[in-house]
């Protein structure tokens, strides 16, 4: 008998953000009678803590792997960053998304930043709409902002 081991190869921050975005489908459904997330009691789930602790490290590693200015990942960055945010704050024990969102890599770093991000004011000024979308992510922007992001 030759005992055989296996290694996956898959990238673990592309796992965790697969597993996220499930996640995020299975608490979102699409039909709304299949209920959503804000019927989540995790009071009934006995093992609830230590899952959301879990997806909370999920999203600690999407979130600092985003990398906007990468081509193959600007279709769906939005939606990578938009997901890890929402699930990361499910559990809001020790540290939180909410003290870190505002410096992950892909929202500090001038050199990664999403072109179609970027807005061109009629007076000639650019605008990196990303934080405005962060605004309006964590509470603390303004409607102007948040308006500004939408256009």
């Amino acid at each position: 008998m030759t005992l055989v081991t296996f290694r996956s190869t898959l990238n673990r921050k592309f796992t965790a953000r697969d597993m996220l975005n499930a996640l995020g489908n299975a608490l979102n459904p699409l039909l709304h009678l299949s209920g959503s997330i804000s019927t989540l009691k995790e009071s009934l789930i006995p093992e609830a803590a230590d899952g959301f602790s879990t997806v909370k490290r999920w999203a600690f590693d999407v979130l600092y792997a985003l990398d906007p200015s990468r081509l193959n990942l600007q279709g769906a960055f939005l939606t990578n960053l938009f997901t890890a945010f929402t699930l990361g704050r499910l559990h809001q024990d020790g540290r939180t998304v909410d003290e870190y969102l505002h410096r992950i890599p892909s929202t500090t770093l001038q050199n990664q930043p999403h072109p179609r991000l970027i807005f061109t004011l009629p007076s000639g000024s650019r605008i990196y709409t990303l934080h405005d979308f962060l605004g309006f992510m964590d509470g603390t922007g303004d409607l102007a902002r948040g308006i500004r992001f939408f256009r």
